[in-house]
């Protein structure tokens, strides 16, 4: 379990603001007061100090409890107008916002983007690695698990890497696929393809203080999941449906077990989905298609469509302003870098035959590329901006973990 400090809160906290932000799609219009006068201010709302902002001509309550940056109580509405700073009375109303939005994160798209608006990538500082004191044992009870999904057994593993041994295998539905811990260590989520003929699959719910199904949500006839990603705060998550033609990705609610909406008009055979580590964008990959799907979690809609042909997996930095893109188009493969703000591809790696995962390690500073097709690893030093590829290490590489 990961401890926060009362800074990482805070931190936290700004990001949540931050997310209330919504960027509305272009138009060829009059101008509104909420471009007049863009960002954030306080005001007094039933005498309680409370943040506001334009939708275009209209005023509306953003919150009036503490977040971020905004602390109610450092306001007084005791008087007439709007709030002052407590002890100024000749002090203006505090502008929480900039011109651009909450903290400068909003933006529009470049001109030739016909997509809707979508925020920037927010920033999302990685946690500090544990580091035992001084004298502690080398191999500790709370060392992480791992879990793996066994797909010609139908089951998932449980791993406990401290000592290295087997706790328990649970059997789930036909022909698993994915397996995602939900980020508050609670739940296992499983993707299962389900028969060969598109009968419809499954996503396996475990409740992983006891290693029990607490449900198996069947999906309807032509419904394959396979990719999943699962949101920062652990209540939804993201699976892919993998049949083509029909494919789409299905947004579930983590706690009541349900298919909230469905995204339609995605890429075929969605099969790789990574979120930005705000949240804000879902980033999808297959190595069947063409292209590569940004997907705005707010709208649920698709908001950009990258060129980036047969692509499996993405990764990011941790602030979410730069995404790291596996690809097969070619022999050997490629991993592309690409702007977030932009959506601009700005160079590219050359790495082994067939790359399929990639991992960000700890810092920024390296990344990690299994090369299926050819068994080898490269290791994409970003500092030095130059690529070290192993030797064949066996064949089919598949899976990345860090240890720190």
């Amino acid at each position: 379990m990961i401890h926060l400090t009362t800074s990482t809160k805070l931190v936290a906290a700004g990001v949540a603001l931050s997310l209330g932000w919504i960027v509305l799609e272009a138009c060829e219009c009059d101008e509104t007061k909420e471009s007049q006068f863009p960002g954030y201010w306080v005001a007094c709302v039933d005498n309680k100090p409370t943040l506001m902002a334009y939708s275009d001509n209209n005023a509306t309550v953003v919150r009036s409890d503490p977040a971020g940056n905004f602390d109610p109580a450092e306001y007084d509405c005791s008087h007439a107008g709007s709030p002052q700073y407590k002890g100024s009375e000749s002090s203006a109303p505090f502008q929480v916002g900039s011109p651009a939005g909450p903290g400068g994160f909003a933006r529009p798209h470049a001109a030739a983007n016909s997509y809707s608006f979508v925020p920037r990538q927010l920033l999302s500082l990685p946690f500090t690695p544990f580091v035992p004191p001084p004298g502690t044992p080398s191999c500790l009870s709370s060392f992480p698990d791992v879990f793996h999904t066994n797909h010609p057994e139908n089951t998932v593993i449980r791993i406990s890497t401290c000592p290295f041994a087997v706790k328990t295998t649970i059997p789930v539905f036909q022909r698993p696929l994915q397996v995602a811990v939900t980020p508050d260590g609670s739940t296992a989520l499983v993707t299962s393809f389900g028969d060969l003929e598109g009968d419809g699959g499954a996503v396996t719910f475990i409740n992983l203080a006891n290693n029990q199904i607490t449900n198996t949500l069947m999906l309807s006839l032509g419904v394959t999941p396979n990719g999943l990603a699962i949101s920062p705060d652990s209540t939804t998550a993201y699976v892919g449906n993998f049949t083509n033609p029909g494919q789409s990705i299905l947004v579930i609610n983590i706690p009541t077990h349900t298919v909230t909406a469905t995204i339609q008009n995605v890429l075929a055979y969605p099969s790789g989905m990574t979120l930005t580590p705000d949240g804000s964008q879902l980033w999808v990959a297959s190595p069947l298609s063409t292209e590569t799907d940004v997907i705005d979690t707010l709208s649920l809609t698709t908001v950009y469509r990258l060129n980036i042909q047969q692509s499996v997996d993405v990764a990011f930095n941790s602030t979410g302003t730069m995404a790291y893109v596996t690809s097969d188009q070619s022999n050997p493969g490629q991993v592309f870098v690409v702007d977030t703000a932009t959506y601009r591809v700005l160079s590219t790696y050359t790495v082994g035959n067939g790359p399929s995962d990639i991992s960000m390690s700890y810092g920024d500073q390296f990344l990690v590329v299994n090369n299926s097709n050819d068994g080898s690893v490269s290791i994409i030093d970003l500092r030095q901006d130059k690529v070290i590829t192993t030797a064949q290490l066996g064949s089919s590489l598949s899976g990345i973990a860090f240890v720190q």
